[in-house]
């Protein structure tokens, strides 16, 4: 057991800390959707394209489209981000059990590329290295 203090993050520094990281992602596969993830009361709209995330915006206005979204609450994203997060509080699946984070949408791009998004998702993730 590590004896560091984790930092909890608000909803803002979240989404912050998530656009920060993710901005850069890109994986060979050819991937294109649009998802939408709450970290609490802010959401943004993630755009891959050709398996990399070209855009991330904010989700400000009504009736912006996406393909799938997942939301989270704030207490979900800082246990999921923690560096080894502890059962329960590691997967999507896991989170929406335990009431933390929903998905909603259509699940067939969701499902098709689980993978690369539970990658995406898991970015922020924190490194004590």
């Amino acid at each position: 057991m590590s004896s560091s203090v984790i930092q909890i993050f608000n909803d803002d520094a979240l989404m912050s800390l998530f656009k920060q990281k993710a901005i850069g992602f890109t994986t060979p596969r050819d991937i294109n959707l649009k998802m939408l993830v709450a970290f609490g009361a802010r959401s943004c709209i993630i755009r891959l394209s050709q398996g990399a995330i070209v855009e991330i915006t904010e989700s400000s206005t009504p009736l912006q489209s996406w393909d799938f979204a997942i939301k989270g609450s704030n207490e979900g994203w800082n246990k999921f981000w923690e560096e080894i997060p502890q059962a329960g509080w590691h997967d999507i699946f896991a989170l929406t059990k335990r009431g933390e984070f929903d998905i909603s949408g259509q699940l067939q791009p969701l499902m098709s590329h689980l993978q690369v998004i539970k990658d995406v998702l898991a970015i922020g993730r924190r490194d004590t290295k």
